[in-house]
């Protein structure tokens, strides 16, 4: 009997940083999976995948079943594209001893491209912010999402484009030109202090500036384009779903900080529910068994500025993340204990999970006690943030500022980690599919049949 095809959407139900990656390799390698899809999101992406033999890397457009022989990537055209990052990211994994990755890497032609003017666009922009950041990635996301939807679609930069010389060059210069009109006041501005500049900020500035890196932008790109190849995406996960086997979306961020349901201004310019990987697989004409994963860790972490109720500055020196660094434009990596209310409510904006996957399991150990945010109150009374309508960005704001002045209540639980899971699993109405006890693929019991 043919086996039909079936899908598995991994989405984030916190504020990023749950695992994703990890869980991504792990289910490539256990249902034998020959593609992954990229469905949000952009290079700000950081998904680590640490194999038994000690090698690792942190991906940022790539697939993370790439160190899997034979796996695909597909970015779709949800996903911004940066190719100076798969420039360098392609280096890295060859240093790791995969040296096929654009081989095996396929690209939606219309998904669109970040450049480094966007980037250090974002980065000048959030700079001024000061005490008000929203805890960008300084990766551009936002700016390239803004700018596609303020351009002319004749001066939007789409991977496609990258393939014509005459059509990129033309694209760009406009592109530089309208970043350095944006821009024009607020380096004045900054360049009107008497303190110097930090290097970032200096170096971005350069950036817009400098016409040396328009011409080794344009270089890289056509070097790209060159090795990748670019597809209609329809059609090509079409084929994809007519073969029997399993395709991995492997999402990015946290349902927490989707552009739609997150606390705005504390949120990312992408979709990081399922909603993109349930369109891609409908317009594919996807008829196949189609699970989603929803992925937390074992307690709530978030790197970046924004509202955090159970954050708790002792756990956070108790579960350092060695690949959360502190950075200049995120800060440090917070941690705090595990939130019901939260979950609860990506759950509801995620609008469809089947199954839970719990990591950092293992971790519970080095807490040397375990409790749970059930319920929050504020002025007296109970409270519980609500969606509200999708369109308005007011209520989401509302209720991030809310929850900064929420008492949180606890209860205690297990700090034996099986139970512990089954007490989050229980309380959240989610059959457990996917524990994780340690980095690697090994480290992870997987019940999905």
């Amino acid at each position: 009997m043919r086996r039909e095809h079936r899908a598995i959407i991994i989405v984030g139900l916190g504020f990023g940083d749950c695992g994703k990656g990890s869980l991504t390799d792990a289910l490539v390698r256990r249902h034998d999976a020959g593609l992954v899809v990229r469905y949000n999101g952009g290079a700000q992406a950081a998904h680590a995948v640490v194999l038994a033999d000690g090698r690792s890397h942190i991906f940022h457009q790539f697939g993370s079943g790439t160190f899997v022989p034979g796996v695909a990537t597909f970015l779709s055209r949800h996903m911004l594209v940066n190719p100076l990052t798969l420039f360098w990211e392609e280096q890295e994994l060859q240093a790791a001893g995969v040296g096929d990755a654009f081989e095996r890497l396929f690209i939606a032609g219309d998904a669109l491209v970040t450049t480094p003017f966007q980037m250090a666009a974002n980065r000048l922009r959030e700079y001024a912010r000061g005490d008000a950041r929203h805890g960008s990635c300084g990766l551009g996301i936002g700016e390239t999402v803004a700018d596609a939807l303020e351009a002319d679609p004749d001066d939007t930069l789409r991977v496609g484009d990258l393939r014509d010389a005459a059509t990129l060059r033309r694209k760009m210069l406009r592109h530089r030109a309208h970043k350095q009109r944006q821009m024009d006041g607020l380096i004045q501005r900054l360049s009107g202090t008497p303190d110097p500049l930090p290097s970032p900020i200096a170096e971005a500035i350069s950036d817009l500036q400098d016409s040396s890196e328009l011409e080794a932008t344009l270089e890289v790109f056509a070097r790209i384009a060159a090795q990748v190849r670019t597809v209609e995406g329809d059609a090509f996960l079409a084929a994809r779903a007519r073969a029997p086997g399993t395709t991995i979306f492997e999402g990015a961020q946290g349902v927490l900080l989707d552009q739609d349901w997150g606390f705005h201004p504390h949120t990312t310019w992408s979709n990081a529910t399922p909603e993109n990987a349930l369109g891609l697989l409908e317009e594919a004409g996807f008829g196949g068994q189609t699970i989603v994963l929803g992925a937390l860790r074992a307690y709530h972490t978030r790197h970046g500025t924004g509202p955090f109720p159970t954050e708790d500055a002792a756990l956070t020196l108790a579960l350092p993340d060695p690949h959360n660094p502190a950075n200049a434009w995120q800060g440090p990596f917070r941690a705090g204990w595990f939130d019901l209310p939260l979950a609860r409510y990506a759950l509801e904006a995620a609008g469809r999970v089947d199954s839970l996957a719990l990591t950092c399991l293992d971790r519970l150990p080095q807490i040397g006690k375990a409790k749970i945010a059930t319920a929050y109150r504020r002025n007296g009374s109970p409270f519980s943030p609500t969606l509200g309508q999708r369109e308005h960005l007011e209520h989401r704001e509302a209720m991030g500022a809310a929850l900064r002045s929420v008492e949180v209540e606890y209860c205690d639980a297990p700090l034996s980690a099986e139970p512990y899971a089954a007490r989050i699993a229980e309380a959240l109405r989610l059959p457990l599919a996917v524990t994780s006890w340690g980095p690697t693929a090994a480290d992870k019991r997987i019940a999905l049949s």
